[in-house]
């Protein structure tokens, strides 16, 4: 049996009443892109923190490759860390910025210039080796960071919202470069973040965290299309959240409305359920469609529309019991169709894409 790099095991933390972290346990693979994800301050900077060292369980064991680490100093674990901030040291240029924890009888000056040298050219700034950091763009300061990290060649790679800090453009496109680093390196390493477009295009495994519980792990398919929890079908993605009444196996009472659905099992007549829907499973169409499918049909008016470009995200009130939906609708459709504000269009729920969470919020 492989052994886990990190094993982390009934994890703890409190801050006087304030439990930052409950019994969190999780195993991180070799080589694994892991992010935590989850809104601010549910405790995912404080667990990337105690990995660490920088701050201290109060119960709980670390193990890293079977070596207990636990109570172990920032010094004697093998990692390197990219702060949201980066922390670069603004009176040392870029070349000595990533080279400064290269010291001692290990890394003579040969060596260390070489090793240097290797690092600008794997992040791409040879030619700005000596500028400062107050001389480079927020993308270049970001990146040396990344090689200052990885100048001793940890084992465990930890960043703490790196992207943070920059623009939407800079932020995608270094996306891309840092997943393409990781393939090449093969570096454990860990991302704290609350951008979800970031943890589902990095990450190999997502850890969704809320009030210092995993609310659930998985790869990005299974957290976006097999939520555990209305918690993560609302945070990770857009969500159409319905708050139903059980009726009998596979339907519900939707405010007057009867729904049917796929994915349920036997409850209690009028037990109060949530049925989340994806704005991408809500079909529009010109004409009725009941008579083609088996429920779940509606006469609808466009509310609001929103163009994002690929797609425009559509506003539609059901006049039959007063209540709205978000439909993702292709663009080159939304113009064939003409939707406008007040267009009468009919909706199309699919019984098969709707993810049912029972009264204690997790998957039915």
């Amino acid at each position: 049996m492989t052994v886990p790099y990190l094993d982390l095991n009934k994890i703890n933390k409190r801050f006087g009443h304030f439990w930052a972290l409950r019994d969190v346990s999780l195993q991180i693979s070799p080589g694994e892109f892991v992010c935590f994800l989850g809104p601010s301050g549910c405790g995912k900077t404080t667990l990337l923190r105690i990995i660490a060292g920088l701050e201290k369980q109060d119960n709980g064991s670390i193990f890293q490759m079977g070596r207990d680490i636990s109570v172990l100093p920032p010094s004697k674990r093998d990692f390197g860390i990219v702060f949201q901030s980066y922390a670069l040291f603004p009176n040392l240029n870029v070349r000595d910025n990533v080279g400064y924890g290269l010291q001692g009888k290990a890394w003579s000056r040969e060596k260390r210039q070489v090793r240097v040298d290797d690092l600008l050219s794997l992040v791409g700034l040879s030619a700005s080796a000596s500028q400062y950091p107050a001389q480079l763009s927020g993308g270049m300061q970001q990146r040396v960071a990344l090689a200052r990290a990885l100048a001793t060649s940890p084992g465990l790679l930890l960043l703490d919202e790196p992207l943070s800090a920059l623009d939407a453009r800079v932020r995608a496109h270094l996306r891309t470069e840092l997943r393409q680093l990781h393939q090449r390196l093969g570096v454990t390493t860990i991302m704290v973040t609350h951008d979800q477009e970031e943890a589902l295009s990095l990450a190999d495994r997502i850890v969704v965290i809320n009030q210092g519980c995993i609310e659930q792990v998985g790869t990005p398919q299974e957290i976006y299309q097999q939520p555990r929890s209305a918690f993560v079908a609302d945070f990770v993605g857009k969500t159409n959240p319905l708050q139903v009444q059980w009726l009998s196996p596979g339907r519900f009472d939707w405010h007057g409305i009867e729904l049917c659905c796929e994915h349920t099992s036997p409850q209690s007549l009028g037990e109060m359920f949530t049925l989340a829907l994806r704005p991408e499973d809500i079909l529009l169409h010109d004409q009725d469609r009941s008579n083609l499918q088996a429920s779940n049909c509606y006469a609808a008016q466009v509310q609001d529309l929103e163009f994002l470009g690929a797609f425009c995200r559509v506003r539609v009130h059901l006049p039959i019991n007063g209540q709205s939906l978000l439909a993702d609708v292709p663009s080159a459709q939304a113009a064939r169709m003409g939707l406008t504000r007040s267009r009468q269009v009919f909706v199309g729920l699919s019984a098969e894409r709707m993810q049912v969470f029972g009264p204690n919020a997790r998957a039915a």
